[in-house]
């Protein structure tokens, strides 16, 4: 039984490392023997395929995915107790349809071939229903836990006697599903749109996460209109994740928990600590520093509130600074990752909008230059007014000798960066690259990494890649529905009435993102609303390099205000304070970001300048 329940571990696990293998093995063949490989690629898709779904499968079991629950929280307990039972009956649901799309792709998908491969295409749909069985196991186990903590009114026993029943008759007796054809009953008419839009933020509000949601509003959408669309609609849910870019955001996120793991974070901070620790306000340049040089490892935000977090608010600390402003700059800094390359933010933006990766790495350069910037100028004035003492300056050997520890460390940017820019490697090359090159420094060179935490930080990376991965399939569903009812047209109607110009356009953009961003998490609110406000962008003439961008900034401020501010919770475990500390500390912060923001709205040249100055 132990060895059941680490079922979708050993496999992602073992898949990812698979992957990781061809993968090096592929650019290993381009780059030095200048052969490349025919089946490398499409293979590598396959498998991240499953090992996406495996993903999601862990996040089911480990509560992962997110959700919006500030309104939950206001209920009383008795109420909480009727909706988190709902919401798991709702979850269950959305399994089942997984399974119900998944066999029914599987058995009426054309016999097309991966021709580099020689297999048909169907093993890749097989994947849905086949681990949808396993996310169904791991429902169940999740479904125990959240009754033990008294959180759900059915039995254990109830609930897999319900389960084992559905799941029977989704396999057996699918023509059975055929009452959830609400349009036989009822007709809504063009209002059906309205319909399924209120459902889905209802049922997102109450705390459904945010994937499972778009889910069932999909499912309601096609429910009230033609059902049998929704059968070449459910392609979507497995082919969304055939993407060969997709496949650097596990890679990137590996290489940030190995820094993380193998005590390169430390390094990199000890060496900015050195260089930057003795000016007025010194640690919190060092806290900015050091979360400028990690996120060009990482590209990702949370990566950094959480790795190394807990190294500068302790540093922070032990050199008499307040506890506001150790979890406020903390939180701050941390949003330069998803602004200089690599950002994982940039690779979702640029496969959602269809845009150069490469590009939107360079465009956020300047941007993120100026975040760094404004973030070390409000601290300096911060700490010149707390009257906080210096620290005490690093001589020429200590300053050399973090140097040396960290210098293996400082070339991974470096490497990333050059190799993408100089044309050596795409952008998912670059993140294996970057994942290969922490492996070697942890193991050989800090010698800190072994076989067994290496496996444990893939599976690691496979879990967080399992919640960006069930937003990817339900938001591409999800997309059916914009394309149909034309809703981003509508919204640029809107726009265009009430703006006579771009940079009109662009205020109303930004405070429409500034006002969900307080309330969804940065991720889903990039796959939400993204999709929509594109074709706005474009409508107006908006580059869609500086408008990936200004978004991403935009939504980096979002992760910093409450109530769905993911950077102050992260960073108040990580440092051990309260939430409400993290943010009183951080509003002060929040001015310099937004007028960042502001100058790169106004003067849209300082993001496109390097990516037409080198890419043309």
């Amino acid at each position: 039984m132990k060895i059941f329940n680490k079922l979708e571990e050993w496999l992602a696990g073992s898949l990812f490392m698979l992957m990781f293998a061809i993968l090096i093995v592929q650019i290993f063949s381009r780059q030095i023997l200048g052969s490349p490989l025919t089946w490398s690629e499409e293979l590598a898709r396959l498998i991240f395929v499953y090992v996406g779904m495996l993903g999601v499968s862990l996040g089911i079991r480990n509560r992962q995915h997110i959700y919006i629950d500030f309104l939950y929280d206001k209920f009383p307990p008795k109420m909480k107790k009727i909706v988190s039972t709902f919401l798991q009956i709702a979850i269950l649901g959305c399994l089942l349809f997984f399974l119900y799309f998944g066999y029914d792709l599987f058995l009426k998908k054309e016999e097309i071939q991966i021709v580099s491969l020689g297999i048909s295409l169907k093993w890749m749909y097989l994947s849905l229903p086949l681990i949808t069985i396993l996310m169904l196991i791991r429902f169940y186990q999740a479904y125990i836990d959240s009754y033990n903590e008294g959180k759900v009114s059915f039995k254990p026993v109830v609930m897999l006697a319900i389960i084992i029943i559905l799941v029977i008759i989704t396999i057996f007796k699918p023509d059975l599903l055929k009452i959830f054809r609400l349009s036989n009953y009822i007709s809504v008419g063009d209002s059906v749109i309205y319909y399924a839009l209120t459902g889905w933020l209802i049922i997102m509000f109450l705390g459904m996460p945010v994937g499972w949601s778009l889910l069932i509003a999909t499912i309601l959408y096609f429910a009230l209109t033609r059902w049998k669309v929704a059968y070449f609609a459910a392609d979507k849910l497995v082919y969304s994740l055939d993407s060969f870019s997709l496949l650097s955001v596990p890679f990137f996120i590996l290489t940030g928990i190995l820094m993380n793991g193998s005590g390169i974070t430390e390094r990199i901070f000890n060496f900015a600590k050195a260089m930057l620790g003795h000016y007025t306000g010194g640690m919190g340049h060092v806290n900015v520093a050091a979360s400028l040089i990690f996120s060009g490892m990482s590209g990702s935000a949370i990566a950094d509130a959480g790795g190394l977090g807990q190294l500068e608010i302790k540093a922070m600390k032990d050199e008499g600074y307040e506890d506001d402003i150790c979890g406020g700059l903390t939180a701050a800094s941390c949003i330069i990752g998803p602004l200089v390359p690599p950002s994982i933010s940039m690779i979702i933006y640029g496969v959602i909008a269809n845009e150069s990766i490469a590009r939107l790495f360079l465009g956020g350069f300047i941007p993120g230059f100026l975040t760094t910037v404004a973030l070390m100028t409000m601290n300096y004035f911060i700490c010149k007014k707390r009257g906080y003492k210096r620290a005490k300056k690093a001589t020429s050997s200590e300053r050399w000798k973090a140097f040396k520890e960290s210098f293996w460390a400082l070339l991974t940017p470096l490497l990333i960066i050059g190799g993408i820019f100089s044309g050596l490697f795409t952008p998912t090359e670059a993140a294996v690259i970057a994942a290969l090159y922490s492996t070697f420094l942890g193991a050989f060179i800090y010698k800190e990494l072994t076989l067994k935490s290496l496996f444990q930080h893939c599976i690691e990376a496979v879990a967080i890649s399992g919640v960006t991965c069930l937003m990817i399939m339900t938001v591409t569903f999800f997309g059916d529905i914009i394309a149909r009812e034309q809703i981003a047209m509508r919204i640029a109607e809107i726009f265009i009435k009430f703006a006579n110009s771009q940079i009109t356009v662009l205020i109303m953009i930004n405070l429409l993102l500034l006002f969900l961003g307080m309330f969804i998490d940065a991720l889903a609110l990039q796959f939400l609303v993204l999709p929509m406000l594109i074709p706005v962008a474009q409508q107006v003439g908006i580059d869609l390099v500086f408008f990936g961008v200004m978004s991403t900034l935009n939504m980096m401020i979002g992760i910093l205000t409450p109530p769905m501010g993911m950077a102050l919770f992260v960073v108040a475990q990580v440092g051990k304070m309260s939430v409400s500390t993290v943010t009183k500390g951080v509003i002060p912060f929040l001015l310099p970001i937004f007028i960042t923001l502001v100058i790169i709205t106004i003067f849209p040249e300082l993001v496109t300048f390097l990516p037409n100055l080198i890419m043309g």
